[in-house]
């Protein structure tokens, strides 16, 4: 199923003395991070990189680079630097501040969606610290859509319909869990599991779980939660571009009536594993790809419809179909290899919510 490079999520940020020995610390703690220090310090070491030109400058660069920034500084100093840059918190990355003394950890930024509320309170425990989180759901040991996504790994597809059920439960009105399976987690008081949408008396709003596009109510406020569940295998021949194969997935994934949100990752085989148009397409729907060995696929080749021409070319006869299974997690085959112009699409559904 291939490797996945590792990357350096955490940047430690700090210019003072006492902050760089707190950032040392850290350091060591997350092997996932880099820590930025001032430039007067001689320290040197493989994931430390020396700050020149100023704070303004390095956010400026590297705002967008990592999933998590962490402060060790005033947090007006923070708040100035990182204003010019802030998006939304479906992309903006968490943001951490805390003084040098290490007395207390503020998640200032992307508290749920970015996690910052998480590793504020790691943070707290690794350095015995007061954790400041000041998020209404978690002070109020509420429940808010965002944090409910990412437990159950699903996208929210509208922000401001989750701002809205965030706000009822918060609020204590009930608010309705619409799944189609069970739901093995503790909810607060005024949330309930239904199980239609007609079923909606009394609530405020809805949060229906479901990788299927199709009507939901209006009648109250819904926000829809897509599970990450959905696997596409991908097999095309040399040079299809990314447009192509984008039109291709879509085409595929409305015949089965299910959301582009919902894909956990694209796969395809080793032979194709440097296709620009399947490596564009996997960037273009921010999902990973993952790359099947031939040998994998001979396995269990003899299941499914063969080409001689795809089995004279690259050693195997089937792609889509045997890459999605292969690469999923007990998934079932809901869409057999459709083919579109030397492309060939199959798709695949895992199980849970």
């Amino acid at each position: 199923m291939g490797t996945e490079k590792q990357r350096m999520n955490r940047a430690i940020i700090t210019l003072t003395r006492g902050g760089m020995e707190l950032g040392l610390k850290l350091l060591n703690e997350y092997r996932d991070s880099v820590l930025y220090i001032n430039d007067r310090f001689d320290v040197k070491g493989e994931r430390i990189r020396q700050i020149s030109g100023g704070i303004g400058k390095l956010i400026s660069s590297i705002f967008s680079e990592y999933k998590c920034l962490i402060f060790i500084m005033a947090t007006g100093i923070v708040v100035r630097s990182i204003a010019p840059h802030l998006e939304n918190k479906a992309k903006d990355p968490a943001v951490i501040v805390m003084d040098e003394g290490g007395r207390n950890v503020i998640s200032l930024l992307s508290g749920h969606l970015g996690r910052a509320n998480e590793i504020t309170l790691d943070i707290a425990k690794i350095l015995n610290s007061n954790p400041v989180i000041t998020t209404a759901s978690d002070v109020n040991n509420s429940l808010a859509v965002d944090t409910l996504a990412i437990k159950l790994n699903c996208i929210i597809e509208n922000l401001k319909d989750a701002t809205k059920i965030t706000a009822h439960i918060v609020n204590g009105e009930r608010v309705g869990i619409l799944s189609r399976n069970h739901l093995k987690m503790k909810l607060p008081h005024n949330v309930v599991v239904i199980n239609n949408n007609s079923d909606i008396e009394g609530l405020k709003g809805i949060m229906q779980i479901t990788n299927e596009n199709g009507a939901i109510t209006n009648k109250v406020d819904t926000v829809l939660l897509r599970p990450r569940n959905i696997i596409i295998g991908i097999g095309c021949k040399k040079g299809k571009t990314e447009e192509e194969i984008i039109r291709a997935v879509r085409i595929s994934l409305d015949k089965v009536n299910k959301s582009e949100l919902s894909i956990k990752h694209i796969a395809t085989i080793d032979v194709k594993k440097d296709e620009k148009g399947i490596l564009d397409t996997a960037d273009y729907f921010k999902v990973p790809i993952i790359i099947v060995p031939r040998e994998d696929i001979k396995s269990i080749e003899d299941r499914f419809k063969t080409s001689d021409f795809v089995k004279k070319s690259i050693g195997v006869g089937a792609v889509a179909e045997p890459v999605a299974l292969i690469s999923s997690s007990n998934g079932n085959l809901i869409l057999e290899k459709s083919k579109y112009d030397g492309i060939t699409i199959a798709i695949v559904e895992e199980g849970g919510v």
